[in-house]
């Protein structure tokens, strides 16, 4: 089977089963390319996690998007984006032609059922990524300071800040572990700074622009973490411009609640009842794209210009302590979940 069908395939059935979130979706993807598959070890599944911290977009589509790229280059990240998105997407087009109820009894017992399953799942991934990424008292002390810490303060930039210090503190109190080759950009890096450029024009259009896509653009450009938090900026574009009423658009977001894969595609909702173009399918397309397109853009950037630092002893010492602060995010979220 060609590398690049197979990340589709993967992804295709991790977006009809991932259902819990952007964390629960972390775990699934451990599960699957880090324990089953193997296809990426469990320091560079963390790294990437990381990296996905500090940029806007939607982190576990980044996340999936980066391994597909590390499994098959461009086309593997781009099949491994599909095939998550596709199932949600789908589904909440349906429902906003009219097709399909999410809010049934029925679908709501399921839904809380499908909501524990995460929760296990997310459970073992903390349990093994413990084992692996705070495998000593230093890294768990960290990893247990980090929870405490975004326990207490749940402020939104706090964790990309946490696992800032983490990597800190690990540049100054861990070692660096085994060598790793420097990667040569070339002509990838030339593209990764090309991806960089293009976001930023993108950005600039879309700022002076107040049609509905400029704001789902605006909107995926400048949320960390992805999930939830893109809400009240969609919000403010959709329902403020006038292309909807908040009633349409909360019921959307609720529908979004009950379906697997990205909340990003929430978009796609919005592309069909904002009457973006005549087609609704169209409408529907172009919105997604405009949501997903500025993270994966960052991704592809900022990809390359790490690859081509993690060579270096005190980066590999940054990263040891970035993992570890992972954990702790990871701790936090998995709290959340329960008293949730």
């Amino acid at each position: 089977m060609s590398p690049v069908i197979e990340c589709f395939l993967v992804a295709l059935r991790l977006g009809l089963t991932s259902f819990g979130g952007p964390v629960a979706h972390v775990s699934y993807f451990r599960e699957e390319y880090v324990g089953r598959r193997k296809w990426i070890t469990e320091s560079h599944f963390a790294e990437i996690m990381s990296l996905t911290q500090f940029i806007p977009g939607p982190g576990s589509s980044q996340l999936g998007a980066a391994i597909g790229y590390e499994r098959a280059g461009l086309l593997g990240g781009l099949a491994a984006w599909i095939g998550f998105t596709l199932p949600s997407a789908l589904i909440l087009i349906l429902v906003a032609l009219g097709i399909g109820d999410l809010s049934g009894d029925h679908a709501q017992g399921a839904l809380r059922g499908l909501k524990l399953v995460a929760l296990a799942v997310v459970t073992g991934a903390l349990v093994g990524m413990r084992k692996s990424l705070a495998p000593d008292l230093r890294r768990i002390v960290l990893a247990f300071l980090v929870l405490v810490t975004l326990w207490v303060f749940s402020y939104q930039w706090m964790t990309v800040l946490m696992i800032t210090i983490s990597g800190a503190i690990g540049i100054f109190t861990l070692s660096a572990g085994e060598k790793i080759e420097e990667q040569k950009t070339g002509e990838r890096g030339l593209l990764g700074w090309g991806s960089l450029v293009v976001f930023f024009l993108l950005l600039l259009v879309s700022i002076n622009d107040s049609g509905p896509l400029a704001g789902i653009y605006r909107a995926g450009s400048l949320v960390f973490g992805g999930g939830h938090v893109v809400l009240p900026l969609l919000q403010e574009s959709m329902v403020d411009g006038g292309y909807m009423s908040n009633e349409v658009f909360l019921g959307g977001y609720g529908a979004t609640q009950g379906v697997p894969g990205p909340v990003f595609t929430f978009a796609a909702f919005l592309g069909v009842k904002a009457e973006i173009f005549d087609n609704p399918w169209l409408g529907a397309g172009t919105s997604l794209i405009a949501i997903f397109l500025p993270g994966m853009l960052l991704l592809g950037g900022t990809m390359r210009i790490w690859g081509s630092l993690r060579s270096k002893r005190w980066a590999q010492r940054a990263v040891n302590g970035a993992n570890a602060g992972v954990v702790g995010v990871l701790g936090v979220a998995l709290l959340r979940m329960a008293t949730d």
